[in-house]
């Protein structure tokens, strides 16, 4: 079924596309002057290859966990410079902000990975490169030596590479190592960055890339118009349980999946990630909130996941207000249909954008 979207719409996609091609071209040469600059002989392998799967590790762990990443931070907040005319909640069919942060993290890890991956290809092949182990504490030497043998073990399991001992050793002292041995070098530091850095980042992408087709086509569904003409006849996404009475105190103000790009007062709590939501409920369940407003990004489709988020919210509050951040009325009526299923007595639903 074909997907009907207004003119600024198309407009504002193709910025994403437009700026998400020179953000990729902008990472490439960044890489390329940066990490052709940067090789040069004699090269540490051990330490070359920590130096660049640490920092791609390490955020890829803190991305997971937090649903934030450094990266599409820069990216959502150059657009904002570049695009300023686009609203910032004015895609029919926006992703979430974990799907977002994803994506732009990784795509750009993968660039700076394969692109350093081209860079030592080429002048691993074309210019002569030596290899030294040498470490300022001479009893380091033992400890080098079982990282490196720890970083092969997966790489000669699945018969990417064999490694000589001898060669290890060899590699203590400058200037000693055989033709085969920089060899050797050379092609374990391109598995290292291929089987540690680029592999994992691959999986996560490929993983994001399947959720955010998967969102878009129900979204796609969702939002057109012979949809939205059925949606009054279908049937509760989720049924909510009878709400136990609550006496609380306090007021408070959330917001569910809105981006840091959306400006929002400096009192409300962004509950973008399960670990600060769980924080926040099991806070709330210890002392329930007298009343609680939270907000929403309307242009999400109103799913499952964030309508079960609100009923929890919901139950821990005597009275709850849910604002509905959006300017499209296809948005609007999907989602005044999904809550009118799940509100009761006490409260109420808000589609003015303050």
């Amino acid at each position: 079924m074909k997907m009907h979207l207004e003119p600024h719409l198309h407009t504002v996609m193709r910025h994403w596309r437009i700026l998400f091609v020179l953000w990729i071209v902008l990472t490439i040469l960044s890489t390329l002057f940066g990490s052709s600059s940067l090789i040069a002989s004699p090269i540490h392998p051990l330490y070359f290859v920590l130096v660049m799967l640490l920092p791609s590790t390490l955020f890829l762990i803190f991305s997971l966990i937090t649903a934030h990443s450094l990266f599409a931070e820069l990216f959502l907040q150059l657009k904002n410079l570049i695009f300023k005319q686009d609203h910032a909640i004015n895609l029919s069919t926006p992703l979430p902000v974990r799907y977002i942060a994803q994506l732009i993290s990784n795509a750009t890890w993968l660039t700076i990975l394969i692109t350093t991956l081209l860079v030592l290809f080429f002048k691993f092949t074309f210019q002569h490169f030596d290899f030294y182990l040498g470490n300022t504490f001479t009893e380091s030497q033992s400890t080098t030596d079982h990282i490196v043998h720890y970083l092969n073990w997966l790489p000669s399991q699945l018969g990417l590479i064999e490694f000589d001992d001898a060669i290890i050793q060899a590699s203590f002292q400058s200037g000693k190592l055989a033709d085969e041995a920089r060899s050797m070098w050379a092609k374990w530091i391109i598995v290292m960055i291929l089987m540690y850095g680029i592999v994992p980042r691959l999986l996560v992408f490929i993983y994001y890339v399947i959720r955010a087709l998967r969102h878009q086509k129900f979204a796609a569904v969702a939002v057109s118009d012979a949809v939205i003409e059925d949606a009054a006849k279908e049937k509760p996404l989720v049924i909510r349980a009878p709400k136990a009475p609550v006496i609380g105190d306090g007021h408070y103000r959330v917001a569910l999946d809105i981006t840091e790009q959306t400006t929002l007062p400096d009192d409300v709590v962004r509950l973008n990630d399960i670990e600060t939501f769980q924080q926040f409920e099991s806070a709330r369940k210890v002392e329930p909130a007298q009343w609680i407003e939270i907000m929403i990004d309307g242009n999400l489709m109103p799913d499952r996941g964030i309508l079960r988020r609100l009923i929890r919210l919901m139950n821990q509050a005597e009275k709850a207000t849910i604002h509905v951040l959006t300017d499209d009325p296809h948005q609007t009526q999907m989602w005044q249909h999904h809550l009118s299923s799940i509100i009761v007595d006490g409260e109420a639903a808000d589609y003015e954008i303050k």
